[in-house]
């Protein structure tokens, strides 16, 4: 195509203008910063309460980003000061498509969108199941809506496509995994982190909720294999809301002396740790997808998954060992078994396979055909 497309992203969550540090929605800044090496792209968070309705834009880090949101408690009312803000940032941007992320969330104000100013709309999604309200009637029927007349349905797993097709069997859903930017290109940050004497294990996993990331099985499992007179040393990146939580249960568990916390680490900090590990670890209750799964995989190291849904859709027999979810006995024996078989997987074949499916110069490329596809329909 001679002109370039213009694409307008639609996100549900993303950091404050005001935060120092971004920590919601990294992934779609970096994703759209990708892309624009082959559209024009713009963002739009319609949920920022910081802006009280107005929208506001500005270049943010090299992205133009528009804010706004509705403060109205009428759900309806408040939708539609969303709407109204949205035609003014199509009336100012003028997009060729609309890239919504979440159905639930973005997916409605896209879709919206799409059916008042003719632009066709595509849906990218990040939300496992279990944080969807598909019992209720209702958000069942809107969310069918929503992806049977967008132009594309992308999921950032097979899990998740496979998932989707059984409740919307009417709707196409196709995988495109998130993308990452290749570890490789982060400098170490000059530390050293791993404990000569004893296998090393890391898993990068906030506590943003108290059990979404299966560390209230993760720690007793430690416990026991420290009991076993296995030497592991359980390294842990990421900060939140339970993470005293879970300090205190390791010092109750007596295993201060297995587990490390570093809290909410910058990403050097985490690229370095990941380095010097023998494997990485994914302990979680439900995933969608799993980018420090991804990034691991990337650093050649081996992975212990739940079958958390995501997570395990995106390994291999040669790059992880699965064990199922939700149980202290399955991540007893999971890690005993990768301790066991180290030497066995070739990291260099781990890294081609993540580089293969997860770097994000490949990602931005499957989505550059699909929008050129859906304007060549």
């Amino acid at each position: 195509m001679a002109d370039r497309l213009k694409i307008l992203m639609i996100v549900t969550w993303y950091s404050p203008r005001s935060a120092e540090v971004m920590t919601a929605g990294v992934f779609h800044y970096e994703q759209t910063m990708a892309l624009s090496k082959y559209v024009d792209v713009a963002l739009l968070y319609p949920y920022d309460t910081e802006i009280e309705g107005i929208v506001s834009k500005k270049n943010e880090n090299g992205l133009i980003t528009y804010r706004c949101s509705s403060t109205t408690k009428n759900p309806a009312l408040r939708f539609n000061d969303l709407v109204r803000a949205g035609k003014k940032v199509i009336k100012d941007f003028k997009p060729d498509i609309i890239h919504g992320h979440v159905a639930q969330g973005a997916g409605h104000l896209a879709y919206a969108l799409s059916k008042a100013c003719h632009i066709p709309y595509v849906i990218t999604e990040h939300s496992p199941l279990e944080v969807t309200n598909m019992n209720d009637t209702a958000t069942r029927i809107l969310t069918n809506l929503v992806y049977k007349k967008s132009a594309a349905n992308i999921c950032v797993s097979k899990d998740s496509m496979d998932r989707l097709k059984e409740l919307f069997p009417k709707c196409h859903f196709q995988v495109i995994y998130n993308g990452i930017i290749s570890p490789e290109t982060v400098e170490d940050d000059g530390e050293t982190y791993r404990i000569n004497g004893y296998t090393n294990a890391l898993i990068t996993a906030a506590f943003y909720d108290k059990d979404v990331k299966g560390y209230q099985y993760l720690l007793p499992a430690i416990q026991r294999l420290k009991k076993e007179g296995v030497k592991i040393m359980l390294h842990i990146c990421g900060g939140g809301d339970y993470f005293q939580y879970y300090r205190d249960m390791a010092r109750d568990l007596d295993i201060e002396d297995r587990v490390l916390f570093y809290g909410q680490c910058e990403r050097k900090k985490v690229y370095t740790v990941m380095r010097q590990m023998d494997f990485s670890i994914s302990a979680s209750e439900f995933e969608c997808s799993g980018v420090s799964v991804e990034e691991a995989l990337f650093l050649k190291n081996p992975m212990v998954v739940t079958r958390s849904g995501g997570a395990n859709s995106l390994v291999t027999e040669d790059t992880a060992i699965v064990v199922d979810r939700k149980s202290v006995d399955a991540l007893v024996d999971g890690i005993k078994e990768m301790i066991s078989r180290l030497d066995s997987f070739d990291r260099d074949r781990i890294h081609d396979y993540a580089e293969e499916n997860f770097e994000i110069d490949r990602t931005s490329q499957k989505y550059l055909a699909l929008y050129e596809d859906i304007m060549s329909r």
